[in-house]
């Protein structure tokens, strides 16, 4: 059973993104955070826990939520994923390389440890190329970049999302 430690975002920033789902959605191109009805995010951290099924909150003790600016659509072509990517900002990362330290999962997938990580929000995963640029066209309009504030970080158990403990950030 996998599980993840994800940010959130605020209700503005999460209503935008499930609009985008919805969209890809009414589209006829599959779009499993919506069916799933997943909370918009982004994965710090993504593996397997062998023992309790929980995050000991203290590394983050004092974090503040804190801006990113989503700049552009993006794509990893390789697993037919179309992302919207934020900058890789020096508190994002920080607090990427705090998750990756401190999680104590058993064991991580390769994609998200420090090195290799690249932070993505998905719109749509699996799918074949021609549906990765048909959902892509769908944003051609879609204002780019825009701001999102970082409020939690989160414990989600999946296939079927469920938050399993949260760690609100503190509000300037």
């Amino acid at each position: 059973m996998p599980y993840s430690i994800e940010v959130h975002f605020d209700d503005i920033t999460n209503a935008t993104i499930q609009n985008m789902w919805e969209k890809i959605s009414e589209n006829k191109i599959p779009c499993r955070a919506f069916e799933k009805k997943f909370t918009p995010h982004l994965t710090l951290v993504y593996g397997e826990i062998s023992g309790p099924k929980k995050v000991n909150w203290e590394f983050l003790e004092g974090q503040k939520r804190f801006e990113i600016n989503f700049e552009n659509l993006a794509i990893f072509e390789d697993r037919g994923v179309l992302f919207l990517s934020p900058g890789k900002s020096k508190l994002l990362t920080k607090l990427h390389s705090l998750h990756d330290a401190n999680a104590g999962f058993s064991s991580m997938n390769k994609f998200y440890r420090t090195a290799q990580w690249d932070p993505h929000c998905s719109l749509a995963s699996r799918l074949t190329p021609q549906q990765v640029h048909r959902c892509a066209s769908l944003f051609d309009d879609f204002k780019l970049p825009f701001t999102a504030t970082c409020v939690s970080s989160n414990l989600v158990k999946y296939p079927d999302p469920v938050i399993l403990s949260t760690l609100e950030y503190k509000a300037e």
